[in-house]
């Protein structure tokens, strides 16, 4: 599961780092942000009509082109790999519809007995031990909401925890290895073929961080420094 990230490139760096062009000309701003929640307009990596690599603002929970109304209750933010090409608000996406979700790191909530015999909830940030930008596999749908204006939107992909974190929660990110990025958004390619190449999170690695970062409106660096 992956309810909580932090991304703290921006949006040149992005560019640089995913040989995409800035969608929106520079007309969209992005400040990095170290605990983005559900709802959250972010960059994703998707392909333009074109088929060329472009950096898009998209909403972070996937809303599917054939709803007949607007978002609203919990937004769709995670889907599981093990069926997303069943399920009708995934299965277009998951055959034309692909993307990459840049991160720093993301949170991910252990249950922990206290002193006083309560059980409480130690956040913890897991990130690539071998990068400081990496990416989560995801899924982006077009809503059109009025004449000419279209909501865009995101869902990130989960499989079972494998590696280090599984101690921490039994489903991770699903994440893919540079090489296979290309192919992933490329909707002439399969993507149960390319699912087979999914890392294995053996490169992971993770600290507990404050309980602040729980909030939802706590905002700074210092939320990834370990504790």
């Amino acid at each position: 599961m992956c309810g909580r990230y932090a991304l703290s490139a921006t949006l040149k760096r992005l560019g640089y780092v995913f040989e995409a062009e800035d969608s929106n000309n520079g007309l969209w701003a992005w400040v990095p942000n170290y605990n983005i929640a559900p709802s959250t307009t972010v960059p994703v990596i998707a392909l333009n009509g074109q088929g060329q690599r472009v950096v898009v603002p998209m909403r972070w929970g996937l809303h599917p082109h054939w709803s007949k109304a607007m978002p609203e209750g919990r937004p769709m933010f995670n889907a599981r790999v093990e069926t997303a090409s069943e399920k009708p608000s995934f299965r277009t996406p998951w055959k034309r519809r692909r993307a990459l979700f840049p991160v720093s790191g993301w949170y991910e909530w252990e249950a922990i007995e206290g002193e006083n015999g309560k059980t409480f909830k130690q956040p913890h940030f897991i990130f690539d031990a071998e990068a400081p930008l990496t990416c989560l596999v995801g899924l982006w749908d077009h809503y059109h909401v009025d004449e000419g204006i279209t909501l865009l939107s995101a869902t990130i992909l989960t499989t079972h925890a494998t590696g280090p974190i599984k101690t921490l929660h039994h489903r991770m990110p699903v994440r893919l290895p540079q090489s296979a990025w290309a192919d992933w958004l490329d909707s002439e390619t399969k993507p149960e073929k390319i699912m087979q190449l999914m890392d294995d999170g053996g490169n992971l690695d993770f600290h507990a961080v404050a309980r602040e970062v729980s909030n939802g409106r706590a905002q700074g660096e210092h939320l990834i420094n370990p504790i």
